[in-house]
């Protein structure tokens, strides 16, 4: 059987009465989203945010389409009314992952979209899709920034190399070389969209030239402003004493940081803490052999991936959310716990975390750089000395529900793209065409695409597949679920395939 086939391009007109809130009556009228995606096979922050820029820019009156890698797993009804899959490989260690691929007949369905504006919502080099449209169609290219390379590269080591310092040198040096490769790309587009203004500095000084906007993701009112009065903790997890993270099962989280801090400093100061952890991925299996061996199985609650309609229900059930991961571009489930109201605990990172919670106020910020052993005693004290202060918490919570909605407000956040656009435009308008250059330009993203994927279709076979969503867990679908469905009962699957909390004889 053939993999590498392209599917079907469909469009849904919006008409031409759409009306766009700023720049001219007729731009942007065609937004095309690249995301690594076009079915979401395990939950991921970027290709959420691509779903709700997808369904505001629809709403809005655009003509939004998805390009992405060809997914043969995806049912019809997980995929957006508008979309182009390119051919594509699979990424072997990350079953679900697959790598888009420039063919022929990719290129002239993309073509053919005759897109007004392209957004890469990825971390790939499927960003040269959108340098290539630039070149050939004169079409505004943007960026977003999602991954913080120093952070990630790790993930597809295996553990006999990941332990070693030799091999551990060899990519961090080939991560500068990737992150000068990366802003080559972002440079050769019309501007560059970064989640916190630590991030803007960041780029800046590795050499991007075009345009830098600081846009926060939104986060959804839709989903996180439903009521959830049942409560999805397990029985073991005495309210008052619950503390909460939800992310990736993977070493770039820092799952084993927290794990061994709240083994060995939490639970001997709070013998009642609990600390339940929503996500899966590669580490997952690692993480819970950890909390066996750190003797703290009985008291720690692995639930694996749920649904996105089900996390706000632990936000609101949770007593602490606790985050010692430093890779964060932006961290969306800090916003997610702050817009529910649940304060946090986290390692500043003077990236997306840094710019969301503010220390004192929203929750406690605690400085890494003081030494690994230094910042895990403080931050372990701003757990034990928060969970004890039951008012203190409350207050935090309020001020919590008031800044984090003044600052995802959808609205904003939609504003702030519609101002890159106009950028975008005027920058791209300010380069004169060169036909022979434009020639080349085009001919260079088409080899760097090919090249790159090619590179990390390869990295994948380091490590053995892994285990990314073992609930089987559905996450939302890009159009939003008829009218009269309920929004939950559209997403989450039947009881029966929860998985059982470590420890427990009980499921969530």
């Amino acid at each position: 059987m053939n993999q590498l086939n392209v599917t079907e391009t469909k469009v849904n007109s919006a008409g031409d009465s759409a009306v766009f809130p700023q720049g001219s009556a007729d731009f942007p009228r065609r937004i095309g989203i690249l995301n690594d995606y076009v079915r979401v096979p395990y939950a991921n922050g970027s290709s959420f945010a691509s779903q709700f820029l997808y369904r505001e820019f629809s709403a809005r009156g655009h003509e939004v389409t998805i390009i992405g890698a060809e997914d043969p797993d995806a049912a019809s009804n997980e995929l957006p009314d508008s979309y182009v899959c390119l051919k594509s490989l699979p990424l072997r260690n990350h079953p679900g992952v697959r790598i888009a691929l420039p063919t022929p007949r990719g290129l002239q369905e993309l073509a053919d979209q005759k897109l007004d504006i392209t957004l890469g919502q990825t971390c790939t080099e499927l960003l040269e899709a959108g340098i290539w449209l630039r070149a050939k169609q004169r079409v505004p290219a943007i960026a977003v920034n999602t991954v913080h390379l120093p952070s990630v590269y790790n993930v597809v080591l295996p553990d006999s190399l990941y332990q070693v310092k030799a091999v551990q040198g060899v990519f961090e040096k080939l991560v500068g070389q990737v992150e000068r490769h990366q802003a080559s790309v972002y440079n050769k587009g019309d501007g560059l969209i970064v989640l916190s203004e630590g991030l803007k500095h960041y780029w800046q000084d590795r050499g991007v030239k075009v345009p830098i906007h600081v846009i926060p993701r939104s986060v959804d009112p839709s989903i996180f402003d439903r009521g959830y009065e049942h409560d999805p903790f397990p029985a073991q997890a005495k309210r008052g004493n619950r503390l909460l993270v939800v992310c990736r099962m993977t070493r770039e989280k820092e799952v084993a940081r927290l794990l061994e801090l709240f083994a060995r400093l939490i639970v001997p100061a709070m013998p009642d803490a609990t600390l339940t952890l929503v996500g899966d991925g590669p580490d997952y299996d690692a993480f819970v052999q950890l909390a066996e061996k750190l003797d703290v199985a009985s008291r720690t609650f692995f639930l694996g991936e749920r649904p996105l309609q089900q996390i706000p229900g632990f936000y609101r059930h949770a007593d602490l959310f606790v985050y010692t991961s430093l890779s964060e571009t932006y961290g969306q489930v800090v916003s997610e716990a702050l817009w529910c109201g649940l304060p946090v605990v986290a390692l500043a990172d003077g990236m997306g975390v840094s710019q969301q919670v503010a220390d004192g106020e929203t929750g406690v910020l605690v400085d890494p750089n003081s030494g690994e052993r230094a910042a895990n005693w403080r931050f372990a004290k701003a757990v034990i000395t928060l969970l004890r202060d039951r008012n203190r918490r409350q207050q935090m919570s309020e001020r919590a529900r008031t800044v984090v909605r003044e600052r995802a407000a959808p609205e904003r956040c939609i504003d702030g793209y519609y101002e890159a656009f106009d950028v975008a435009r005027e920058h791209l308008a300010a380069t004169p065409p060169n036909k022979l250059t434009d020639m080349a330009r085009s001919a260079q993203a088409l080899a760097s695409w090919i090249t790159v994927h090619l590179e990390i279709a390869a990295l994948g076979l380091l490590r053995k597949p892994a285990t990314i969503n073992r609930n089987g867990t559905k996450q939302p679908v890009w159009e939003q679920p008829p009218e009269g469905t309920s929004l939950l009962e559209s997403v989450i699957p039947p009881r029966g395939g929860d998985s059982v909390a470590l420890g427990s004889t009980s499921s969530a």
